[in-house]
């Protein structure tokens, strides 16, 4: 093949003078990057309704008793690093994490704010009423999904798992989630199922009963003549993104390696026991059997109903906090403990975020909302994200908020720029282009890698 000089630049549908990849050359000539990035697998612990900054990883001791909250600070293994002390466990970790303490969009609803905050994308409409802002087709898709399109996995596990669920908002299903734009060929496998209940069994991964490894070949193979002819009869269907879902099926449901992934029997007592006996501990254990087994990217909820006991402390904020908290701090802490001891946190990124986090002062009307009692509203304006692993420099602190927890003081990062820093961890150039199901061409983020974390 010969390329022109045109063609050469802009080889593969990646322009190689973009500005995320000027900004990652002019970061490493400024000797910010000392190392590629090199993560294999990410783990998203997602804490769906928000949680309040000051609470957490940007303690406020100096600030009035309502702002400041009702947790003491602590000090960390890393010297002048702060935490409160509803995160004994993960202080213990701190010179494993960045802590980028002026993340910020202007999405005031949850929805809205799950999508663009698991996609890198504002919504269309700032004001978007969240439990109307359903998931679309034509979605930006999961970052999961952009990088199983741009670094196809070589493994029969699914390239994408959530656990335990899809979130949702009252009646509608939070958007972001699925594969989008690039078709239902890379929408993620869904768990369906609480791994902390006594008799969790993932159905999808393991034969019936009835059922032997012959007979289901069987099937199979029946159902892919079907198939051949119902497209025959009907090109340009869904039929192939319904085989690509079957192959997937069937590769999970024959491979040991698969079912074995799933059965957290396997794990010892005191392993299961450190993660928690609950819903965050045994899915953010299962998330690490995943990735240790080949799933690139695993999607850890906290809460599959925003209305139902998530971090969206509208009302009695403090008692749910005391509920909230420690097993949060006990899944996390777990996992940064569980990987780095199996040498794996180097190559694995893992983030703990949620969509926003909560207003300083107590019962105040943000987001429309009139039921702000004894509690805090939405706060898109400035909040904590974590990061840890991938070539993560641990026990650093980017960026800061004011006085108050409520906007960015220095260096502010947008959701955008987020998202360029997920991707170029996951070894992707954060301006790559590709086309979608109908035939569009996309640049698949507009940020610029937050260099700082490195």
């Amino acid at each position: 093949m010969r390329l022109d000089r045109r063609g050469f630049f802009q080889f593969g549908g990646v322009s190689l003078l973009s500005a995320g990849l000027l900004n990652v050359l002019a970061a490493r000539a400024a000797g910010q990057v000392t190392q590629r990035p090199r993560a294999k697998a990410c783990i998203l612990l997602f804490q769906v309704g928000g949680p309040y900054q000051a609470e957490t990883f940007d303690p406020k001791p100096d600030a009035s008793p309502e702002i400041r909250g009702i947790f003491r600070t602590i000090s960390t293994r890393v010297p002048g690093l702060r935490m409160t002390d509803a995160l004994p466990r993960v202080a213990e970790h701190a010179d494993k994490i960045a802590i980028l303490r002026a993340v910020n969009h202007n999405i005031r609803c949850h929805n809205p704010a799950i999508y663009c905050s698991i996609v890198g994308r504002e919504a269309t409409d700032p004001m978007a009423i969240s439990n109307r802002t359903a998931a679309r087709r034509t979605d930006h898709p999961h970052f999961a999904s952009v990088v199983a399109r741009l670094r196809p996995p070589q493994t029969s596990m699914p390239f994408h798992v959530i656990i335990p669920n899809t979130t949702n908002n009252g009646p509608s299903k939070s958007p972001g989630l699925m594969g989008g734009y690039l078709g239902a060929a890379y929408d993620p496998f869904v768990l369906g199922a609480d791994p902390s209940e006594e008799d969790f069994r993932v159905e999808s991964v393991v034969l019936p009963e009835e059922v032997n490894a012959r007979r289901f070949e069987s099937r199979q193979s029946l159902l892919q003549r079907f198939d051949q002819q119902q497209g025959m009869l009907d090109r340009g269907t869904p039929v192939e993104s319904m085989n690509t879902h079957y192959q997937r099926a069937f590769n999970m449901l024959t491979a040991p390696a698969s079912r074995q992934a799933f059965d957290l029997s396997k794990e010892p007592d005191r392993v299961r026991d450190r993660y928690g006996r609950h819903l965050q501990g045994q899915s953010t254990l299962l998330a690490r059997r995943l990735v240790e087994a080949g799933v690139p990217f695993v999607s850890v909820f906290s809460h599959v109903d925003v209305d139902r006991g998530s971090w969206d402390t509208h009302q009695n904020h403090v008692a749910r906090s005391h509920q909230l908290l420690p097993p949060a701090d006990q899944s996390f802490s777990a996992l940064l403990e569980d990987l780095h001891t199996r040498g794996m946190l180097d190559e694995t990124l893992v983030i703990w975020m949620g969509e926003f986090g909560r207003t300083p002062r107590m019962g105040v009307n943000f987001s429309n909302n009139t039921n702000n009692i004894g509690g805090r509203d939405h706060w898109c304006n400035c909040y904590s994200v974590v990061l840890a692993g991938g070539g993560v420099r641990g026990g650093n602190v980017v960026g800061a908020s004011d006085q108050f927890a409520a906007f960015p003081r220095e260096r502010a990062v947008h959701v955008s720029e987020l998202a360029a820093t997920i991707f170029h961890i996951m070894g992707i150039d954060p301006r790559a282009q590709l086309y979608d199901i109908q035939g569009q061409f996309r640049t698949i983020c507009d940020g610029n890698p937050v260099m700082e974390v490195f």
